[in-house]
């Protein structure tokens, strides 16, 4: 193995040239939760990264540029509130679009995943279309090149 430093690459803007969709990094510390959201995402056009905790969020958020997060706020190690903050605070992750879940019903968990940089915030479960419907509003916004993936999907019920 080589010494040599991993040069990490910066985020580029999607530019509605590639074969799938913007880039999705799904974070959750359930694998069947994970799965699900991923399966829907990758369903509906969307190329799909997964992490399981908050370290492997910004590790991978850094390496691989996503167009956006689906975030759990209740994570292992480094929970979603820091996750987002963090990414803000980088120049390389700064513009993704941060949607939050969260298993908590209080306004007082939404508020903070706002200040926290957070876009969106959901309380889980959340049906599919709406996940997907917000993720297509905000890599658009974010990004302005985004184009929206096939949600004909989605919208037939399968």
């Amino acid at each position: 193995m080589s010494d040599d430093p991993v040069v990490i690459p910066p985020r580029r803007p999607f530019s509605g040239t590639r074969s799938r969709g913007p880039l999705v990094l799904v974070v959750d510390p359930d694998d069947v939760t994970r799965d699900v959201y991923a399966a829907e995402l990758a369903g509906a056009g969307f190329m799909v990264l997964e992490a399981d905790g908050g370290a492997a969020a910004i590790e991978k958020a850094l390496q691989f540029g996503p167009h956006a997060l689906l975030l759990d706020l209740m994570l292992p190690e480094v929970d979603g509130y820091k996750v987002a903050r963090r990414l803000r605070t980088d120049d390389r992750t700064r513009d993704v679009a941060i949607v939050a879940l969260t298993g908590l019903p209080s306004g007082n968990a939404k508020e903070i995943a706002t200040a926290a940089g957070c876009d969106a915030v959901f309380t889980k479960p959340v049906e599919p279309f709406v996940l997907v419907a917000e993720l297509v509003r905000l890599i658009a916004k974010r990004t302005r090149e985004a184009r929206a993936p096939d949600l004909s999907r989605l919208l037939r019920g399968r």
